[in-house]
């Protein structure tokens, strides 16, 4: 395989995180020579293996792929979701050739980018939905207030051509998550005021909202609402509050599905996370939250968090900066799309964290974009892309090949404009991937040693 900055690795050894000393975190943050070398006795160690050319629509003003939100892998349906805002679309993905089926999900009336209101943009969050007589629903939020239901195999929207299910609002309805145990959709109107949560039958689609405004034993939400999880273990909802009333903190509401009520609220230290907005549910009790805010020393960390208590299980160091998170039961990683303080300035790299559940360890830390690689000159796209500079926030894992898909953004929008050479880099194409187009990254562990993988969460792939 051709070796490329792009393509370096970055690695620590296998210690806890929490205590890491200050010189180490600052040693995460930069693409120095020394940090190419792997640690000894390394878990899995991940190498990009593909490239996917993501096909324009006809509804993409741009010409790029630069507008996406949220993804996710279903294991049964064997497939990898993409909600891509500027192709109006949910590009779909077969794992076992990587290829894009363009013939599902076309534009049944997605919001698009919006122009780069991200309030209003849509589609959004996506999740599936395994129904008796081996049907899989594919939920989609959009804006406004809309939530889409499709036959997850052929495209077929299950509501009738063009319907949708309302939850009211001006803006879009974002992200999601899928209760089996109550047979309940909870999605967030993040940018309503005040922010609420809807619970969606999904059976007879009756539709239950709850305000996140400090009553009904709810948290103050006054920054929004960000990624929410079911969890097998507890059989409880998940949803994140980013900032708790006058802030700076948030915290984690834990849902009954049944009563559609908070029970608990775990507040999140600001010190260790500041706007938590990532959320993964992992093995035993453990849930990691995205962090995406700076904490008062000024440092973007990530955490894992204890699904009973809330206490703070690890602190990740530097692994801050995120939007979605994953954890891969066939691996045991959690995987987390950084962009640091570091990278926040223009003055670091871009990074894939891939974390080990067990010890909590970073196995290693894969560059995606690093703002020393030369900028490339590309001609203009037909329409230039939104401003503000997009950058990884979406990833999914295939717990049966562990396969890693991480979407790479088409080369754009303000300082700091990374390179994500990525694209043009890949051993294996499919289609003809471009820096200047975007694509879908497909990151592989060139090492597989499943001995290592310990304490994995209950078979609940399809989330029942």
């Amino acid at each position: 395989m051709t070796t490329r900055r792009s393509l370096r690795t970055f690695s620590t050894k296998h210690k806890k995180l929490t205590g890491i000393t200050i010189g180490a975190i600052a040693m995460l943050a930069m693409a120095a020579p020394a940090l190419t070398q792997e640690a000894p006795n390394k878990d899995e160690v991940f190498e990009l293996t593909t490239a996917i050319a993501v096909p324009t629509t006809a509804a993409n003003t741009t010409g790029t792929f630069f507008s996406f939100d949220i993804s996710w892998f279903d294991p049964v349906l064997n497939r990898y979701f993409l909600a891509d805002r500027n192709n109006k679309t949910i590009d779909v993905v077969d794992p076992t050739n990587n290829s894009i089926n363009t013939s599902m999900f076309f534009n049944p009336g997605y919001a698009g980018p919006a122009g780069g209101d991200n309030d209003h943009a849509g589609p959004d969050g996506v999740v599936t939905v395994h129904k008796a007589g081996n049907v899989t629903e594919l939920w989609v939020g959009d804006s406004p207030g809309k939530v889409w239901v499709f036959n997850a195999s052929d495209g077929t929207n299950l509501l009738g051509a063009g319907k949708f299910i309302s939850v009211g609002g001006s803006s879009r309805a974002d992200e999601l998550c899928f209760d089996p145990k109550n047979h309940v959709i909870m999605i967030a109107s993040p940018a309503e005021n005040p922010p609420f949560v809807s619970f969606i039958d999904t059976n007879s689609h009756n539709v239950t909202k709850l305000k996140f405004d400090g009553t009904q034993g709810t948290p103050n939400a006054t920054g929004g609402l960000e990624q929410c999880q079911w969890s097998a273990k507890t059989g409880k909802l998940y949803q994140n509050v980013p900032v708790v009333g006058p802030g700076p903190s948030g915290a984690v509401a834990v849902i009954d599905g049944k009563t559609m009520k908070v029970e608990k609220i775990f507040p999140v230290p600001n010190d260790d996370c500041n706007l938590p907005q990532g959320m993964a549910i992992g093995p035993q009790n453990q849930i990691l939250l995205g962090c995406n805010g700076p904490s008062p020393n000024g440092h973007r960390n990530s955490i894992i968090i204890n699904g009973n208590s809330g206490a703070v299980l690890a602190v990740l160091p530097d692994l801050g900066g995120a939007d979605e998170v994953w954890f891969n039961e066939g691996d045991g990683h959690y995987f987390i799309p950084n962009c640091n303080a570091a990278c926040r300035r223009g003055a670091g790299p871009e990074l894939l964290g891939v974390v080990d559940s067990r010890g909590f360890r970073l196995d290693q830390s894969v560059l995606i974009a690093d703002p020393a690689d030369p900028q490339p000159v590309f001609p203009p796209p037909p329409a230039p892309p939104p401003p503000g500079s997009r950058r990884i926030h979406s990833v999914a894992a295939d717990p049966n090949t562990n396969q890693v898909y991480v979407p790479i953004p088409a080369i754009g929008g303000g300082p700091p404009v990374f390179a994500p050479t990525l694209c043009s880099s890949a051993p294996n194409n499919v289609g003809t991937p471009t820096d200047e187009g975007g694509c879908i990254a497909v990151f592989t562990a060139k090492n597989d040693d499943r001995s290592r993988v310990a304490h994995e969460r209950g078979p609940d792939d399809r989330q029942e």
